[in-house]
């Protein structure tokens, strides 16, 4: 563990408590990383030292959620050219369509002036994602092309981040009260104010339990890995994104 890189953009890692030890949960939208700004860190953010083996457990998760991320991204927006001239000639359907029928009204006409856009409401939804997702697109590509994850783990710094995870082990300790998910997702939920912890406790009270890989992951390892279940348990620490 080190100090951040001050060229880096982080990517935010908690060790939280779950009602049999601790856990990972990442929470950085990585639709929002650029690999052409710079190489990527983890920030963790962990109330207790960690040992090298957890250290590497956690930056396996955070590259092997990293490039699942790019995969599953990378097409989008690719053809938003293609996409926006579908949905302005779709536009111009529409509109011949409605003036068609204000021109030459008939009660029947009143129905079809209802139905006729959401006839044309799928194509324009379609055409509006591929439109708003191309840059989303561009930088997955550029992550699987260019992206570069820093092998040091920098301490993170966020005081509102601290503060959220020193909240949440502070109410999950308290003596007399059952660590169960569903409570520390009502606690990150309502007492926190954590959204992003809160899905990870529905999500990780919902998962299948499965063993493990051992060793460090790299990226063409992980890609083997896109069908699995999740989460991967460990011995006190579980790794999970958001």
């Amino acid at each position: 563990m080190q100090d951040s890189d001050p060229n880096a953009q982080f990517i935010d890692a908690f060790v939280v408590p779950t009602d049999t030890g601790s856990a990972v949960l990442i929470d950085t939208d990585f639709r929002r990383l650029d690999a052409d700004a710079g190489p990527f860190q983890i920030a963790l953010y962990s109330r207790l030292p960690l040992s090298m083996g957890e250290l590497a457990v956690i930056r396996a998760r955070v590259e092997a959620d990293l490039f699942a991320h790019a995969v599953r991204t990378a097409a989008e927006g690719r053809r938003w050219v293609l996409a926006l001239l579908t949905g302005v000639i779709e536009l111009g359907v529409l509109g011949v369509l409605l003036a068609f029928l204000f021109l030459n009204r008939e009660p029947v006409h009143a129905v079809v002036v209802w139905a006729a856009p959401l006839g044309f409401l799928p194509g324009l939804a379609y055409v509006w994602r591929t439109v708003a997702g191309r840059q989303a697109g561009a930088r997955a590509r550029s992550t699987l092309e260019l992206g570069e994850l820093l092998p040091n783990t920098a301490v993170g710094r966020d005081g509102d981040s601290l503060a959220r995870l020193r909240d949440l082990w502070r109410i999950a300790e308290q003596p007399d009260e059952p660590r169960d998910l569903m409570r520390l997702e009502r606690v990150a939920r309502e007492r926190v104010q954590w959204p992003a912890a809160a899905r990870f406790y529905r999500e990780l009270a919902n998962a299948p339990s499965t063993t493990a890989p051992r060793g460090r992951l790299s990226w063409p390892r992980a890609l083997a890995r896109l069908r699995r279940e999740r989460p991967h348990p460990l011995t006190h620490l579980t790794a999970r994104s958001r």
